[in-house]
């Protein structure tokens, strides 16, 4: 990649997924002006589109490979940083605000306006070229929840929150949806109906229809208004727009970006209700001074803060809101007529949450304009906790009711559920989930293997919220169990304890994506070593004898045995014939591991005793104890052929990386069922 493509990169990170966006709802908007003003202003040469269409690779089943390439390469250098295909993403966010009824194209014809903008021709680039920037915006989504919202809040939907029309274009025309000045005006409209005394927030579907009743239209964007009038993509619209409102602190601005947001909490400890904040910045202080004597305290070395010189949380002042300013910080909490409270890990006490978390108990507090909404959501969807708690406990706000505990098994019924509720429950939906992960469990020893786990204490694994309900299938080490059936159908998290597992190496795989982890009833700890004795490798080469290894030559000694990858004496080598006229010929083991097979050199002895024989076209391989596919490239084009194929496990050896990526490069290579398994590993180690 050149200066320019990083150049892009770099500003697109910093723009829109800065520090100084911790706390905020980000949206990746960017449409033509937008392009010119960061070229501008950062003094880029080359237009975003032409940067990033002299890099695609028209006319491959993989236009987007070297795009894809770069990203791998950066990401080995900064494991937790902005994945690096931003600038393709924004030009897929351009041709979403480009997307207007005119003389050539439909309002809908989304593809030919997104090669047109990078190729110059809207043919050039189809829909079947598109998965590739689906999974990118999947990849965006999942590193910026990693992040805690440190670099923004994520506004990114999940699969199942896209029409099924838009199931991969669907993520770049939702940030496409709301522009600067859209979000400019979204203050003064809440404020407008905060001000006949509107019970707060409002789900987003309501705040939709008040946009319309009202004739506030006009004062919205045209991509705005063109989506409100799409039905499939309305509910996507309202979501975005209804996280808006649950952030909204009653000001007349958003918090303007650069300015740190702090969360104000509300915490139930000891029969108690009391202020907590929390801040999302990566660069945390110990304390805050705000105005009015307020301050904050940070607890340990925790993202959460004391808060002092508040008013205790009451009636009054959750329906009001909180806000305080200083030292470059907010501190912010919207008014709100649900309180819903969920045990918090790091602080050990009930705390709020945004959203209910299938499978935990809640204790759920309702104002009374809300009393009748929280009722029915209960009534339909919750396990426990349906009837209101009628003691009369002094912690709980004059007037308000109190439910607990409130548990929701079934995920499935529970969205539903508040889909069709809404009011003012209508915001509270489980955080989205992007990909299978595992969740919680006892880890023994995380600095030896991050993913070793008490045996007994085994983790819950998480299901991605496209894979999630009836008909969704979870293997335990390749065999289905009954035991998890009826959490998989609910949609929620599956415990693993249950199972009773033996000590050693699983893998639970879901919807052809599988992750691995190990138990044990107890772990070695390596002791520490004052001495390390091994090979010095100097430009490439081990030394003759081992010596005791510097400071400086232990990073690049070889220290210790390595056995994995050993053959058992007994396996029988397969030969294989490979030709010597390919660009390139690669093996992609079972296990993750990859080799570039170079031709051998022509033995002297051919000329000398084969005088009229040509030189033959192909070269011997052989493969001890080790399966996989071996694939050639001539012209442009792989083929390739199983070599004791098995069943793919990229996670276990190698680099999975260059493997998926090498995979992928060569999915057209074969149309086997076998090499299918292939590609579909590799797509899920590239999400």
């Amino acid at each position: 990649m050149d200066h320019s493509y990083q150049a892009w990169q770099e500003v697109l990170a910093e723009e829109f997924f800065g520090g100084q966006h911790a706390g905020h709802p980000t949206l990746f908007y960017v449409d033509d002006d937008v392009e010119q003003e960061l070229r501008h202003g950062y003094g880029i040469d080359e237009p975003l589109a032409r940067c990033v269409g002299r890099f695609l690779r028209l006319g491959t089943a993989e236009p987007y490979g070297a795009l894809e390439d770069y990203r791998w390469r950066k990401r080995q250098q900064d494991k937790d940083g902005v994945p690096a295909f931003l600038p393709l993403l924004a030009c897929s966010v351009m041709a979403a605000s480009r997307m207007v009824n005119d003389r050539n194209h439909r309002a809908t014809a989304y593809h030919a306006r997104f090669s047109e903008l990078l190729t110059g021709d809207e043919r050039q680039l189809g829909s079947h070229h598109y998965e590739p920037i689906s999974r990118m915006w999947q990849v965006l989504a999942s590193w910026q929840h990693s992040q805690q919202g440190a670099r923004g809040l994520c506004t990114v939907p999940a699969p199942a929150d896209l029409p099924s029309n838009r199931s991969m274009i669907g993520f770049a025309q939702s940030q496409a949806l709301l522009s600067g000045a859209d979000r400019s005006f979204i203050p003064k409209f809440f404020r407008s109906l905060r001000e006949h005394g509107t019970t707060w927030p409002l789900p987003g579907e309501t705040l939709l229809a008040q946009i319309e009743i009202r004739g506030m239209e006009q004062h919205f964007s045209k991509g705005f208004h063109n989506a409100l009038q799409e039905q499939e993509f309305r509910p996507l619209l309202a979501r975005l727009i209804g996280n808006y409102a649950a952030s909204w602190d009653g000001s007349d601005e958003l918090v303007p970006t650069g300015v740190t947001r702090a969360e104000l909490l509300v915490r139930l400890d000891a029969g108690r209700l009391s202020w907590v904040a929390r801040v999302r910045s990566a660069d945390q202080k110990e304390r805050f001074k705000l105005k009015d004597g307020v301050v904050l305290e940070r607890l340990g070395d925790t993202a959460y803060y004391e808060a002092t010189g508040l008013p205790s949380p009451s009636a009054h002042t959750l329906a009001t809101g909180i806000r305080r300013d200083g030292d470059n910080l907010v501190l912010s909490r919207p008014s709100s007529s649900v309180l819903v409270l969920a045990r918090d890990d790091v602080l050990g006490v009930w705390a709020g949450t945004d959203g209910f978390r299938p499978g935990e108990a809640h204790v759920v507090l309702a104002a009374p304009t809300a009393q009748r909404d929280v009722q029915r959501l209960l009534d339909k969807a919750a396990t426990t906790g349906r009837s209101a708690d009628t003691s009369k406990l002094t912690w709980v706000p004059q007037g308000w009711s109190l439910h607990k505990p409130v548990t929701f098994d079934d995920a499935v019924t529970l969205r539903r559920a508040l889909r069709e509720v809404q009011g003012a429950v209508g915001l509270l939906h489980p955080p989205a989930q992007f990909k299978l992960r595992l969740e919680g469990g006892l880890k023994l020893a995380p600095s030896l293997d991050p993913h070793l786990y008490l045996r007994g204490g085994e983790p819950q694994v998480v299901l991605p919220d496209a894979t999630g309900g009836t008909g969704t299938t979870l293997l335990v080490d390749g065999k289905e169990r009954p035991e998890l059936r009826k959490a998989v159908a609910a949609g929620r998290s599956v415990p693993l304890a249950v199972l009773r597992l033996e000590p050693g190496r699983h893998t639970v795989s879901c919807a052809g994506v599988e992750i691995g982890f190990a138990t044990a009833e107890q772990a070695v700890v390596e002791p520490k070593m004052t001495k390390v004795c091994g090979f010095t490798v100097v430009d490439g080469k081990a030394s003759e004898s081992p010596s005791l290894l510097s400071e400086r030559t232990l990073p690049t000694g070889i220290t210790g045995a390595d056995c994995t990858g050993a053959t058992a004496r007994e396996a029988a080598a397969v030969m294989e014939l490979c030709r010597r006229d390919a660009d390139e010929v690669l093996f992609a083991a079972a296990d993750g591991r990859l080799w570039t097979l170079q031709a051998p050199e022509q033995p002297d002895w051919w000329t000398e005793r084969l005088p009229d024989t040509p030189a033959p076209l192909r070269f011997e391989a052989e493969f001890h104890g080790v399966g996989g596919w071996l694939l050639e490239r001539r012209s442009g084009r792989w083929k390739g052929r199983p070599v004791n194929a098995g069943t793919p496990k990229p996670r276990s050896a190698g680099n999975p990386r260059a493997w998926a990526r090498a995979v992928l490069n060569a999915q057209q290579a074969s149309v086997e069922s076998s090499w299918a398994a292939y590609v579909q590993a590799a797509k899920e180690l590239d999400r």
